[in-house]
Parts: C-alpha cells; sequence; structure tokens
C-alpha cells in the first residue's frame, strides 16, 4: 500500500513533466479502446513513442512493459493483468485512463468536457466543428472523430461511468441531461445526480440543459434548452425529412438561424449546448451556426451504411433506453417503418432497467434481440435477451430472439421495414456489414 501511495504521490507532482517531457515510450493497455486510441495519438503529438496492446489485438504479454517509462490502462483492465503486474514489478509508473486524460487536458489553456448520460460524443465532435476556424484538439468517443490539433482549445468527452469524469478540471462544463445508468457503480439516480454535482463544482462555467428535470436543480449555470426562461433557447423549430432549423435566441433576443444536417430532435439540444459553449469562448454566433450547419454526425451515431435487401441499413451507439427511443423515432420521422437488431450491453444494465428496453424497442414495427454483450460483467443475473424478446412479444409486437449476430442477419434479411438499425454499444454493428457483403455477393 505504501508503495501505491508513493506512486500516486510521484504521478502527481510529476505527470505535467513527463508529458511534456519528449522521448518517452508510453504503454496503454486495452489501447483498441476508443478513448485510448485517441489519448495514444495525443501522445505521439507530445513527442512519446507509444506501444499498446489489447485483447482483441494480440493480447497481453507481461513483456509488453518492459522499457517503457509509463503504463496507461482502462478500467476494464483488472488489476491482475501481466502487464500492469510485470509494471508494478519493474517500478514504472501506472496510470488510469481517465487521471491521465485528466493530466492531458491540463496542458491546454482552455479545457471544454461534454457530460450527459447521453449525446456526449455527437455534441463533443459538434463542438469541434463550432471551434473549428481555432484547431481545437477533440477527444471523442466514436472512432474516427478525435483530432489532434492545437494547444489552446481542449474539447473531451466526460464520461460518468466510475466517476471518470471527476479527473477533470475543466473551464467550461456542459451538462447535456443526467438519467439513472451504469447500475454496476451508480446505486439510483440521485447517486448520478450527486457525481454530476461534483462534476460539474470543478469548473468555471456551467452549462446545462434547462429542460432536463436533474439540472434544472443546479444552481449558477448558463442554461440551453426549448422551454421558455433558457439563456440559450431554440425557437420557431422546424422539421424537414427529420432534420431540424430553429432560431436561436440568446437571452430573449434573437441571435441566428440555425440549419442542421444531422436528423432527431435530440440533436436540437446537442446543438444549443455546443453553440452556447462557443459563444462563452467568444466565437461569433453566426460563425459557430454555420459550421455547426456542415456537421454530419459521428460514426455509430444514426449513422447509414447502405442498401440491402430492399431496406436502408444503419447502425446507431445506442444502448440505453432513452437512446433507443430517440434513434427509432428519428427513424419513424424519414422512414413508414422500422425495424431493430439490438444487443443489450452488459447484464446488470439490461436487468434494472428491463421494462424501459421493453417500452423502448417497442416503438419499432419489429424487433430481433440478439444476446448479451457481456462486456466487463458475468453472466450471474439471471436475466436475457430471451425475456427482453417475449415481453415485447407480449405487447403484440414482432420480436424474436437470435442466437448469435449471424443468425440475427439472416432473419433480418426477411424483415419488410423499410429502415432496419443495428444497435447497441458492443459489436452488432458487424452485422450490418455481413447484411450488406451479403446483400453484394448475391446481387
Amino acid at each position: 500500500m505504501a508503495d501505491i501511495v508513493l506512486e500516486n504521490l510521484y504521478l502527481h507532482r510529476s505527470m505535467d513533466a513527463c508529458i511534456k517531457r519528449r522521448c518517452m515510450r508510453i504503454h496503454f493497455v486495452g489501447i483498441n479502446g476508443v478513448s485510448m486510441r485517441a489519448l495514444s495519438e495525443l501522445a505521439e503529438t507530445f513527442g512519446h513513442t507509444v506501444t499498446g496492446s489489447d485483447a482483441n489485438l494480440s493480447g497481453h504479454n507481461e513483456h509488453n512493459v518492459d522499457g517503457a517509462n509509463l503504463v496507461v490502462y482502462t478500467n476494464a483492465v483488472p488489476q491482475d493483468n501481466v502487464e500492469l503486474k510485470r509494471a508494478r514489478f519493474l517500478g514504472i509508473p501506472t496510470i488510469e485512463r481517465a487521471t491521465y486524460l485528466g493530466e492531458v487536458a491540463a496542458n491546454y489553456r482552455d479545457v471544454i468536457a461534454v457530460a450527459g448520460c447521453h449525446g456526449k460524443s455527437t455534441t463533443a465532435a459538434m463542438l469541434g466543428a463550432a471551434f473549428s476556424p481555432l484547431n481545437p484538439t477533440l477527444h471523442v468517443g466514436a472512432f474516427g472523430a478525435s483530432h489532434v490539433g492545437g494547444r489552446k482549445f481542449f474539447i473531451t468527452e466526460a464520461c460518468e461511468y466510475k466517476g471518470s469524469f471527476l479527473h477533470l478540471k475543466p473551464d467550461i462544463a456542459v451538462i447535456l441531461n443526467i438519467g439513472y445508468d451504469h447500475p454496476d457503480y451508480y446505486r439510483d439516480k440521485s447517486d448520478v445526480t450527486k457525481a454530476f454535482r461534483n462534476f460539474a463544482s470543478s469548473a468555471h462555467t456551467v452549462i446545462v440543459n434547462g429542460d432536463d428535470e436533474e439540472c434544472k436543480t443546479f444552481a449558477n449555470c448558463v442554461t440551453f434548452g426549448i422551454g421558455e426562461g433558457n439563456t440559450y433557447r431554440a425557437v420557431d423549430i422546424e422539421t424537414n425529412g427529420g432534420y431540424r432549423a430553429f432560431t436561436l435566441y440568446v437571452n430573449g433576443k434573437r441571435a441566428v438561424r440555425v440549419s442542421l444536417s444531422i436528423a432527431g430532435g435530440h440533436n436540437v439540444y446537442n446543438a444549443l449546448a455546443s453553440l452556447a459553449a462557443a459563444d462563452a469562448c467568444k466565437i461569433p454566433l453566426y460563425i459557430a451556426a454555420r459550421n455547426i450547419g456542415t456537421f454530419h454526425g459521428v460514426p455509430r451515431r444514426f449513422e447509414r451504411k447502405g442498401i440491402a435487401y430492399n431496406k436502408s441499413i444503419f447502425v446507431d451507439y445506442a444502448h440505453h433506453p432513452d437512446e433507443i427511443a430517440a434513434t427509432i423515432r428519428t427513424a419513424r420521422e424519414i422512414y413508414p417503418s422500422v425495424a431493430v437488431v439490438f444487443q443489450p450491453h452488459t447484464y446488470s444494465r439490461t436487468k434494472a432497467l428491463f421494462g424501459e428496453f421493453v417500452d423502448a424497442l417497442s416503438l419499432a414495427d419489429s424487433v430481433i434481440l440478439a444476446p448479451i454483450y457481456s462486456a466487463r460483467e458475468l453472466d450471474d443475473l439471471g436475466v436475457s435477451s430471451e425475456e427482453l424478446a417475449a415481453a415485447i412479444s407480449s405487447r403484440g409486437k414482432r420480436a424474436q430472439y437470435c442466437d448469435s449476430i449471424f443468425s440475427s442477419v439472416e432473419s433480418a434479411k426477411l424483415l419488410p421495414e423499410k429502415a432496419l438499425i443495428f444497435m447497441g454499444a458492443g459489436d452488432i454493428n458487424s452485422g450490418a456489414d455481413m447484411l450488406l457483403r451479403r446483400w453484394a455477393s448475391n446481387k
């Protein structure tokens, strides 16, 4: 224990110097994760040599850390991982991903951290578009969406899981919404809200969703939303084929007209949050609005992949009932019928929010349930995709369970709906690619 305390003290005092120092070798354990990949790229821009390992690459080997000056690991990696044990045996400092992200962020002049149970990736990337003339550095939880830019603005997602966002000390904290999630860590919604309050307390400026029931209780904040009384408000909202346009009012005065290039009513809130943060950083609102209008989204967020079997094929990262409902509603604005192939993410979330999942998935015309993606968990909670399928069927909806992604694809080929969404935070997106390849080979 004393060794760990000394190590943490060393890291606290010297991490800034480590990051600025050139020619270090930093090893990332779990480098295939979206955040870890982005952080490794940032490390390289600081002049470091980067190595990495992942269970989905060549696995882990204790000698991978030999010669490293620092080891960064994701919290999905168990503490008895052979590389972590080897690093500690050799006296190599180790640091968890969220802590490392906080240390990296501290090297930028202005840090904008986007938090919320839903919409973080889209909003952080949208902020990147709004700030694009200033070449910000982006750390976004979607593959291909991060960007290594200048050292002035650092825009990052701020993840609430295990209190990860508490390692950040942002100049501007954006809170999109607060809901109950991560039941393997948080006891209830009030426990989640408490974590968000602690996150907000670390920021100089706090921008919150003034229409969100939990965010409404926060004091001394800049607010955004559709309801009256918000500092940044969307008025005269128009919808065309799922895409929104609105007039932005700031403190009751008309500011600018905004037209979005990504579908869904929820993206009005993401745009309002982005505009509020841009305005706080003195970016003219007409420039921010114009740049946001050119933003077309991030991978796996209602991303259209092509056409197969007379259906438009999409992939979406939604894995919480609120996200699922928002995505299905968006698809319904564009297509006459919608089918979903859903892969639940973690047993604890599926069990804790079972009824909410049934409600959300029942918004689709047809639902196929793939096996639960276990992620970091064991199958010991007595919940299954088969039960979800049965509960949805009991409401008169077409729902079936398939025992693999392959069999889900085979069943999805036969569905009559015009839009088909492969949905979930695991590897269900591979089903869309599989379906498109099957269609191309049979044409």
